[in-house]
Order: structure tokens, then sequence, then C-alpha cells
């Protein structure tokens, strides 16, 4: 249970970690965009948005090819809790003005790109596709 618990979390703060490590990249790609106290251009929003996925669906493979168990059950509350800390975010962001559809981008894709990386996690090596 521990070592599940474990997982789960760590997964989660290393996805986290990674979401805030491409920060300078972006920063970089879109030279004053992601300045403090500016809302971003939609295209480098995107861009976020589409590393954001990059990061869940990387972690979300972490999380199932490492479980101790079942891979599904721990890639389902590896989203439960990320979509739980999403809404947290969201919630008191709503009306400072970035735009809504990237609040909502994040927690739609979020559960998606868990599937998609349990999807990936979940087959080993050796195991067929119609297994």
């Amino acid at each position: 249970m521990l070592k599940s618990v474990a997982l789960v979390v760590g997964c989660y703060l290393l996805s986290v970690v990674l979401v805030l490590a491409t920060d300078p990249l972006l920063s970089s790609l879109f030279p004053g965009d992601f300045v403090k106290g500016r809302v971003p251009s939609d295209t480098a929003l995107m861009a976020s948005t589409a590393f954001f996925i990059v990061v869940s669906i990387f972690c979300a493979w972490l999380c199932a090819r490492f479980a101790p168990g079942r891979a599904a059950r721990h890639v389902l509350w590896f989203s439960i809790v990320g979509e739980a800390m999403g809404l947290g975010a969201t919630i008191p962001n709503w009306s400072k003005g970035w735009p809504h559809w990237y609040w909502l981008s994040w927690l739609l894709t979020w559960p998606v790109s868990c599937w998609i990386g349990w999807q990936f996690g979940e087959r080993r090596p050796g195991s067929s596709a119609a297994a």
C-alpha cells in the first residue's frame, strides 16, 4: 500500500516539476509572453498545453510501468489526484483574465493523457498487442 501511494504521489509531483521545468523553454520560445502580470498569447498558451500533455502522458506511463500491482488502479488514482489539484488551481484563477479555454484544456486533457500513458505503460516487453 505504501509503495502504491508513494508511486502515485511521486509521479504527480514529477509531473508538476516537469511542467514547471518547461517554463524557461516557453519563455525563450515566446519572449515577453510569460511575464508576471501579463496574460500570454493564445499561441504561447497552446504550446504550454502541448508540453503539459506530453508531460502528463509520460508521468502516467511511469505510474503504470512501475505500479507494484494493477497499473490501471494506480493511473486512475494518479488521474484523480491531478484532476483534483487542477480544479483547485482553476477555481481561484477563473476570473483573473486568462482565457477560460486554457484552464478547461488542462482539465479535459489530463484524464485523456493519463489514459494514453496507461495504455503505453501497461504493455510489457514481449506481450502481444492482441493480449
